[in-house]
């Protein structure tokens, strides 16, 4: 179904007839070219002479290194200064967005610097905020890439995500007077807008792979894809680390309620500064690097 339903994205001159059995295909001709060698051994001297490689096809395919293409390290896709930018983009922007989930239910659970709500109402939250990110979020892809191409699309993204987190703290405002509890303003307010910053998200990350690709030659592509898996892993298992000691430290050290609003305030500064590296990026085809 994959085969004849999924578009290839390979270049046409990389492409190969799909051939379930090619693995015994190859270990068979593999084999048959070793043993007409043991027979040119053993033929006379003048016999050898009549037979070409090329009548007896045992030349090799050629390997990457003889066609000249440099094989995939992380030294080789790091030392390309487009790759490593977009990169940092990627790692960066998935730490802030992890510590950004760590620290929303500790906000919400907060009764000295935050809202002071249960579980189950930060559930109706999170609800409200799937509905509408189901509403927009494939509208939203599709039709700023259509329109604006993949860069700006990214940073569109950067600067409508993170940065919006600044409007957080005004719940605090809409839910004055609610004790434990939390208004229907507020809930609304809350759902649209961690879902607007969840939808750009998306937004995001899609832009930074589509992009981080096209910045290095298709047979690095897999090893590039690794490295920068690799490096979103090890910022979403630092980004809760983070969040979790930004919000105690400042909930302990700033007067009530305003812990919150220095929190925010840091996040959206991180935001910013990530959303001007974005607008750093040069495109690839201005961009061709060794």
């Amino acid at each position: 179904m994959i085969h004849n339903f999924v578009d290839e994205t390979l270049p046409k001159e990389k492409r190969q007839q799909f051939r379930p059995m090619s693995l015994c295909r190859k270990k068979n001709t593999t084999i048959i070219r070793s043993n007409v060698l043991s027979l040119i051994q053993q033929l006379p001297n003048h016999s050898k002479g009549e037979l070409s490689e090329e009548q007896l096809n045992i030349n090799p395919s050629p390997t990457t290194e003889e066609k000249g293409e440099e094989t995939a390290t992380i030294h080789s896709l790091m030392k390309r200064k487009s790759t490593r930018q977009h990169l940092l983009v990627f790692w960066i922007y998935a730490f802030l967005m992890i510590t950004l989930d760590e620290i929303f239910p500790l906000y919400c659970i907060s009764k000295t610097s935050g809202l002071g709500i249960t579980e189950k109402i930060i559930g109706n939250i999170l609800s409200g905020t799937g509905l509408f990110y189901l509403a927009v979020q494939y509208f939203l892809l599709t039709g700023l890439v259509d329109k604006y191409g993949f860069y700006h699309s990214l940073r569109i993204g950067t600067f409508l995500s993170v940065p919006m987190t600044l409007f957080m703290p005004i719940s605090l405002i809409t839910n004055e007077g609610a004790d434990g509890t939390l208004t229907l303003t507020s809930l609304i307010f809350l759902s649209v807008l961690y879902a607007i910053i969840r939808s750009f998200s998306s937004v995001v990350f899609s832009t930074i792979t589509m992009t981080t690709n096209q910045t290095v030659p298709v047979h690095q592509r897999g090893t590039m894809n690794g490295l920068s898996m690799l490096g979103v892993s090890l910022a979403r298992a630092l980004g809760p680390l983070f969040g979790g000691i930004l919000f105690s430290t400042s909930v302990r050290h700033v007067t009530p309620p305003f812990g919150s609003v220095v929190v925010y305030g840091i996040m959206t500064v991180l935001g910013i500064c990530l959303g001007i590296q974005a607008l750093l990026l040069r495109e690839f085809d201005e961009t061709r690097e060794n």
